[in-house]
């Protein structure tokens, strides 16, 4: 059944067809309305004129049953698969916004850029998804800013999968094939070689490279001269095009564009870690600079600054995302040095009063007692119980407390406001449209993909259920916040809260480590 446009029809009975979204050389893709599900989905049909290729047909089933196997946060939900008299489609997440290509294209236009943040939390997402796709066999292969989708929240969502290619499943392209766009194509893959995950590290190279210098590094008249360039041509220097550039960004985009795979980073989560150090070392203040004073010993009695009280939570900063408040974990912070006070050896009549020293010289004391009680130095036992060993970070198991984690809280009375970690604690839910809108917190970490995180679900599951080794439904979150994931119709009939869990990186849960919440009315 072809047809020029699908704007008005409906399809499969229940997909009524609005507008169309975009087009490529192979697809078109539809904004729809679903009517059985009330809500707005993108339909992806490919042209007419590919029906008859069996292997492009293949690929494109390929894509469908690969994505559907993805659930995070940066990468594309697809729904359906299907065709109609000859027509193929795939049903998927809408996503309000607009790609990383009319962005950029939006911005030079203007003569404007993306902030190193905005960079930062764009490339950095992207990063996660493609670390996500890549633990589970696939490679992308067509990482480019046409398909990275920018929510109007600002999250990145990476889409098209269709030259994605399962590791160790059926080559589908002739041998020696070269396939994907030229300017972001690697050196293997324009030599038409075996391909691994680092192919993808380098088209996120091409991208961040564009995202920072407004231009990809290659660029000519025909594509054969563009691959040609990946192939021979030295990386163009982007201090040159953007002089104030951060050096350490500058460093990353150069170590993902290695002409060697082996010289690139080994994985997207170290280029993700890589690019969010940025954030870190910017949102880190120089130190003080020494007084320019004369230091003199303090003798007994004397008077010294007043002890400074422990704060009771951690500032963090994630990229996109405003700062947050992480409560301290379980550990006491040890006590800051007091700072020596500058004053002339032969004048002390300015000095506070003996006995308010002596308060502060106890206050003092007993921080010190509390530092050394939880490090276990006045611990009656034996010392197995005493640091990790090296076996123990060799050998974790999904019950087992990771590294640098505190154990989840056994019994967490219902009047306590500030829970220990690890927490995920829902504050509120409220309706926008036909969308929960669900405000939390966590406690004890910051909720990130990959690594630990939220799981949520309706209270017609079981903790149990409710993340590895579990088999009950479930979506795993790592930001931002608020969580947005459930439409009204998905929830169950006989459903009356949402809940969520602290989750580890391998998806197990901790026991008790959240709440649950009331629904509110449709």
């Amino acid at each position: 059944m072809a047809r020029n446009s699908w704007t008005g029809q409906t399809l499969a009975g229940r997909y009524q067809i609005d507008d169309l979204a975009g087009h490529g050389g192979m697809s078109s893709v539809y904004k729809a309305n679903d009517a059985n599900l009330k809500r707005i989905v993108a339909i992806k049909f490919i042209h007419q004129h590919l029906t008859g290729d069996v292997d492009f047909l293949r690929r494109f089933e390929a894509e469908a049953e690969a994505v559907a196997q993805l659930r995070h946060s940066n990468i594309i939900q697809v729904f359906d698969f299907s065709q109609e008299d000859g027509q193929y489609y795939m049903v998927m997440e809408f996503v309000p916004g607009e790609s990383l290509q009319d962005r950029l294209k939006r911005l030079n236009d203007s003569g404007r850029s993306l902030t190193t943040d905005e960079i930062v939390n764009i490339a950095g997402g992207v990063c996660d998804a493609v670390d996500y796709a890549h633990k589970r066999g696939m490679i992308h292969r067509d990482v480019k800013p046409a398909n990275i989708l920018l929510s109007v929240q600002g999250q990145a969502i990476l889409t098209d999968f269709g030259l994605a290619k399962l590791a160790g499943g059926t080559q589908h392209t002739a041998a020696g094939a070269v396939m994907g766009t030229a300017l972001y194509m690697s050196p293997e893959q324009i030599r038409g070689e075996q391909v691994d995950h680092r192919t993808d590290i380098y088209a996120l190279g091409v991208t961040l490279y564009e995202m920072v210098g407004g231009k990809p590094p290659y660029s000519a008249d025909s594509a054969m001269t563009v691959l040609m360039m990946h192939l021979n041509d030295p990386l163009p220097d982007l201090r040159e095009i953007v002089p104030d550039a951060p050096p350490a960004l500058v460093e990353i985009v150069e170590k993902s564009l290695a002409k060697n795979p082996d010289d690139r980073y080994p994985s997207a989560a170290e280029m993700a870690a890589a690019l969010r150090s940025l954030d870190d070392a910017a949102a880190s203040p120089p130190p003080a600079p020494a007084p320019d004073v004369t230091m003199v010993a303090q003798p007994a009695g004397a008077s010294g600054a007043p002890p400074p009280s422990s704060p009771d939570a951690t500032v963090v900063h994630r990229p996109g995302q405003p700062a947050q408040s992480e409560r301290g974990t379980s550990a006491a912070p040890p006590p800051p040095p007091i700072p020596p006070v500058a004053q002339d050896a032969g004048d002390r009549s300015g000095g506070l009063p003996p006995w308010l020293f002596a308060v502060a010289g106890a206050a003092i004391v007993a921080v010190v007692v509390v530092v050394l009680l939880a490090a276990g130095v006045f611990s009656g036992g034996d010392d197995s119980d005493k640091g990790i060993v090296a076996g123990d970070l060799d050998t974790p198991t999904p019950t087992a407390t990771a590294p640098g984690e505190t154990e989840p809280p056994t019994d967490v009375p219902t009047d306590t406001p500030t829970p220990a970690g690890p927490f995920a604690q829902i504050n509120g839910i409220t309706l926008s449209g036909s969308t929960y809108v669900v405000d939390y917190e966590t406690f004890g970490y910051t909720e990130i993909l990959p690594g630990m995180h939220v799981h949520f679900f309706f209270d017609t599951v079981t903790q149990e259920e409710a993340g590895v080794p579990g088999d009950g439904p479930w979506i795993l979150y790592g930001g931002p916040r608020p969580f947005t994931g459930y439409e009204v119709d998905e929830k169950p009939a006989s459903a009356t809260e949402m809940c969520a869990l602290a989750a580890r990186e391998e998806h197990s849960v901790y026991a008790d480590s959240g709440n649950c919440w009331p629904l509110p009315d449709a």
